[in-house]
C-alpha cells in the first residue's frame, strides 16, 4: 500500500505513533515532535505558533534577552529550504545525540534511520523541508543557547521536529 492509499488522517496517526517516543527530556533541554495536517504554505506559521505555544520564544530574563524570532516571518527567515538527504541526517542527528554535549540521544542510530525513513514515506515524494541548522551552525530559533528545528511537509501533513540544549 503507498502512502496515497492510506488517508491523511490514518497517515497522520501513524507519524504521530512512529514519533510517539521522540519528545522529552534530553541532555539539559528537551525535544518536541509535532505532526498536524497542513501544507508548505503554513510552514512557517505552524511551526511558529508551537515553538511560541510551547513558552519557547518569550524572554525569561530582560537582562539577557534572546534572539529569538517574533513572528512567523522572522522564523521562516531563519529557515533554510533542504533536501530529504539532509533533513534526515539532521533528524537522524538529533534523536541519536545531544545538541550541547553529544551526549547518547532518545535512540541508537539504526533506530533513529528506521523511524525516519517510515515517517518520510508517510510524508509521500514531494515533500519539503527546512531547518534553521546542518548540526554545525545554527540560526536560533527559541531562546535556549542551542536549538535545533527541522519542518517537513508532504501529501497534507506538517511535522515538526525542535531539539533545545544548554551548555
Amino acid at each position: 500500500m503507498s502512502p496515497d492509499d492510506i488517508p491523511a488522517a490514518g497517515r497522520l496517526d501513524r507519524i504521530r505513533s512512529l514519533l510517539r517516543g521522540l519528545p522529552g527530556p534530553l541532555g539539559n533541554g528537551d525535544m518536541f515532535a509535532w505532526v498536524n495536517q497542513g501544507d508548505a504554505d503554513a510552514v512557517s506559521a505552524e511551526a511558529f505558533a508551537l515553538i511560541d505555544g510551547a513558552g519557547l520564544v518569550e524572554c525569561l530574563n530582560p537582562d539577557r534577552p534572546g534572539d529569538a524570532p517574533g513572528n512567523p516571518a522572522e522564523l521562516m527567515a531563519r529557515l533554510t529550504e533542504i533536501d530529504e538527504a539532509a533533513a534526515m541526517r539532521i533528524l537522524i542527528g538529533l534523536a541519536a545525540t545531544t545538541l550541547a554535549y553529544h551526549a547518547r540521544g532518545r535512540y541508537e542510530e539504526g533506530k533513529a534511520r528506521q523511524v525516519f525513513e517510515a515517517m518520510v514515506r508517510l510524508l509521500g515524494p514531494a515533500n519539503r523541508w527546512w531547518a534553521n541548522t546542518d548540526l554545525t551552525a545554527w540560526n536560533p530559533v527559541t531562546r535556549h543557547t542551542f536549538d535545533a528545528l527541522v519542518v517537513g511537509a508532504g501529501n497534507g501533513i506538517i511535522v515538526t521536529v525542535l531539539a533545545f540544549d544548554e551548555d
